[in-house]
């Protein structure tokens, strides 16, 4: 449509009106402009001051773990926080990024925790900093290596980018607490408590699940559900961010997976585990050897069909310890990150680099889906790159996305006592072994269990309260009928015997083709 204009003639009179009408009018729009202003800097200061939460309002337990947060060089938006773990014994540093569209109130933010790598207790000290300093792989398992190893992400520059917070415990830049712990709980052992013999005993698992995460949730607008929670790491830490994603499937929705062990037992990653003594420092035995069940139930390749079938975002990275063809111009293999410069973080990552396509094959072969990535980099160089190019756009996708709860699932643990997708399960058995949940249905209402030993299992709360329902239990040639009644949160408790056979062979064979002298099946009916 086309709009007529029409030629006006306006007096001297009017011109002087219309003269003193804008000016005044311009007035009135630079007060308001003004006032806008004005306005707009307070509330963007008063939110910037409410990113940082409110440690006085914290209740029960938390009001008693002395609590404190503030910003790290005056960015609000990276937080330094610190309290006393009663697990832990002592006060526990660490990093919280907070994105910029981040606000306090509204709907709830995701979470990604983020775990550091291997520190070694003989260079856990600051006073040899300029040596240790020179090379970078050595400046990560020296004072402070936690610390410098989340540094590697540059998780500022993407605040912009990321809808997620980043959590990152441990990263106190004069001592680490999680040195070789691989973030699992420490198992009693009887040897001396000294170094290299016995265990630390670190509880790792249980700082992460009952202290740290309910502590986050208690002090940021952020989410508890499996669907706003991934978990990443580097090095010892995507190892440990493995075995977080694999024995707690239900916990998380993303696992970011970088330069990290995935077949510990492969010759050249068992024998470098070993001489460090991971598992060993935490009370699991020196070697595969020693406890080979231990060893087992700590290696993803062993537990990785716990997420099979399981909606997940999975990233797998490494380095290629810039010994590829065109490597000397890439960014990654420049300055301090040179393998001249750093020939034991290229040797390192050259390591990691043939687990990482173990880890490949091995997901391929048992239908679990995953995004892989190889890039020029020795050992920490390419982790930035990781981070803004697929972990933040993957990770915002996947917590953005319906995270569906299985239908049924398949778990295995040499663990005595777990719980997942709601069950809760107990063993007392004569000898060490796995113990398999085939096929379970996460309603409770039929599951399989394959080991030896008697198994108290508490099913999921979806039963109705008092109500008295039939369990069938087949195994071993026979088949048992009882009838048994829901306890007031609506869950069955049911005993399972499977006697006290062979140990299972490890692995399970992935078909579980398993007889029925190895196993039963729980069949729930009614009310």
């Amino acid at each position: 449509m086309t709009r007529g204009v029409q030629d006006v003639t306006i007096s001297g009179a009017d011109r002087s009106a219309i003269a003193r009408a804008r000016m005044g009018g311009r007035r009135l729009l630079a007060v308001a402009l003004l006032a806008v202003s004005v306005a707009a800097c307070g509330a963007a200061a008063a939110q910037a001051q409410s990113v940082i939460p409110n440690v006085a309002a914290l209740g029960v337990p938390f009001n008693s773990w002395h609590v404190q947060i503030h910003s790290t060089a005056g960015n609000d938006h990276v937080l330094t926080l610190t309290f006393d773990s009663p697990l832990l014994g002592q006060s526990i540093t660490s990093t919280v990024y907070v994105p910029d569209d981040y606000t306090p109130t509204g709907p709830r933010f995701p979470v990604m925790y983020s775990l550091h790598g291997t520190v070694v207790s003989a260079l856990d000290n600051c006073a040899p900093n300029p040596v240790t300093g020179r090379e970078p792989l050595v400046k990560m398992l020296a004072c402070g290596g936690g610390s410098f190893q989340e540094s590697l992400y540059d998780i500022p520059s993407q605040l912009q980018n990321m809808h997620f917070l980043v959590v990152s415990p441990d990263t106190s830049p004069t001592h680490s607490i999680c040195e070789t712990c691989v973030w699992i709980n420490g198992l009693h052992d009887v040897m001396p408590n000294f170094y290299p013999t016995t265990a630390a005993e670190v509880p790792a698992d249980s700082f992460l699940h009952d202290e740290l995460y309910p502590l986050t949730q208690a002090l940021f607008n952020v989410r508890s559900d499996r669907g706003g929670r991934g978990v990443m790491g580097f090095s010892m830490g995507a190892w440990a961010a493995a075995l977080q994603d694999m024995i707690h499937p239900d916990k998380y929705a993303y696992l970011g997976w970088v330069s990290g062990g995935y077949d510990i037992e492969e010759p050249t990653m068992e024998a470098g585990l070993e001489a460090l003594g991971y598992l060993r420092d935490q009370g699991y035995g020196a070697s595969p050897l020693v406890e080979p069940y231990w060893w087992a139930q700590y290696d993803p390749m062993d537990i990785a069909t716990n997420i099979r079938g399981v909606h997940m975002g999975v990233l797998l990275s490494s380095g290629d310890g810039c010994l590829s063809a065109g490597d000397a111009t890439a960014p990654e293999c420049q300055g301090m990150f040179s393998p001249a410069r750093a020939p034991l973080a290229a040797a390192m990552e050259t390591i990691i680099a043939r687990n990482h396509r173990i880890a490949v094959g091995d997901l391929a072969a048992k239908g679990i889906p995953f995004t892989t990535v190889h890039t020029p980099g020795v050992h920490g160089s390419n982790n930035s790159l990781i981070f803004a190019k697929y972990i933040v756009p993957e990770a915002n996708a996947e917590f953005a996305s319906h995270v569906p709860m299985p239908r049924t699932f398949s778990y295995r643990a040499v663990r005595p006592e777990f719980a997942v997708w709601g069950y809760s399960i107990f063993v007392t058995r004569p000898a060490l072994g796995f113990l398999n949940l085939v096929n379970a249905r996460t309603n409770g209402r039929r599951f399989m269990l394959v080991g030896n030993g008697t198994v108290n299992v508490t099913t999921p709360p979806t039963f109705q309260p008092e109500q008295t329902y039939t369990v069938t239990i087949t195994g071993a040639g026979r088949t048992t009928m009882t009838h048994i009644a829901a306890g007031t949160a609506g869950s069955l408790k049911i005993t399972v015997p499977l006697g006290s056979g062979p140990i299972l062979t490890n692995p399970l064979p992935d078909n579980l083709g398993i007889s029925s002298q190895q196993g039963a099946t729980v069949q729930v009916t009614g009310p």
